[in-house]
């Protein structure tokens, strides 16, 4: 680690492997993880669905649903529950959806269609960073959409821990950001919203970002601890930090006195390409 940066260099090891699905629902903390998440990111993503035009009656996709919050949301605000497809590689904390309704497939978004024009509204959110061919997958969307329809993506972007002033927390988020470098997962891509879409030809292209201020023991910073938690072989394997660096992290996430930026959201949304 470099102390004038705080930033990680890659080790050597077998730690990933690109499109690997590393944040996999069999780590017992997975759905505490997922509910952390949606009580931090379900009001920036409802927010952006509203600027993006979403309206009562609308067919939609739900991609990567994880355990449900966002397609919950939709299947109300709809109308009807049975408008709402909710879409996961795993999607075993979907099955309660489908009492109420909702359709709950388990779909891979590099290699599993859907009909032309089978959707109004599309959202994802923390997948297409993940993947390694999100540039491909925007392509592969489009179909899917009405003309009309709107694909809304909201992903990670770690840039505001980079200038952390507290070394701990800056290496150890750093740790965090190369070891799901070495599985495909690009933060900077995120950055650079809505720049992919209006690439990829989608038309009446809008963002919006939220950078958290957080505080340690609140439930973004659980978030936080538990997404480093579930990654401590894999950056111990890949030598990015030693596990007393881990642990120290993990106090300081625990701390109410610990006050920083938490790593921004970036939503872009576009209408299907012309």
């Amino acid at each position: 680690m470099t102390a004038s940066d705080g930033k990680s260099e890659l080790g050597s090891s077998d730690a990933g492997r690109p499109n690997e699905y590393v944040l996999t629902k069999e780590w017992s903390g997975e759905q505490e993880r997922l509910s952390l998440l949606e009580a931090t990111a379900d009001e920036f993503s409802i927010s952006a669905l509203g600027d993006a035009g979403f309206k009562p009656g609308s067919r939609c996709l739900e991609i990567g649903a994880g355990s449900g919050s966002i397609a919950r949301w939709l299947a109300q605000e709809t109308g009807d529950p049975a408008l709402v497809t909710a879409t996961d590689i795993d999607p075993r904390l979907l099955t309660p959806l489908g009492d109420d309704g909702i359709k709950v497939l388990e779909h891979n978004v590099l290699t599993d269609d859907f009909l032309p024009g089978s959707f109004d509204f599309i959202h994802t959110r923390t997948v297409l960073e993940h993947i390694a061919q999100r540039e491909d997958v925007l392509d592969r969307i489009a179909p899917w959409l009405a003309p009309q329809g709107v694909l809304v993506v909201v992903d990670c972007a770690s840039f505001p821990v980079f200038t952390s002033p507290n070394p701990i927390y800056r290496v150890a988020m750093q740790a965090w950001v190369d070891v799901l470098a070495l599985t495909g997962t690009d933060y900077e891509w995120t950055r650079t919203f809505p720049e992919p879409l209006q690439r990829h030809g989608y038309r009446h292209v809008g963002a919006r970002a939220m950078v958290p201020a957080m505080q340690g023991g609140t439930a973004m910073a659980r978030f936080w601890s538990l997404s480093l938690e579930t990654l401590r072989p894999r950056i111990l394997e890949a030598n990015l930090l030693p596990n007393e660096a881990i642990d120290e992290a993990q106090r300081l996430l625990a701390d109410p006195d610990f006050w920083d930026l938490g790593p921004g959201f970036i939503a872009a949304w576009g209408r299907r390409p012309a």
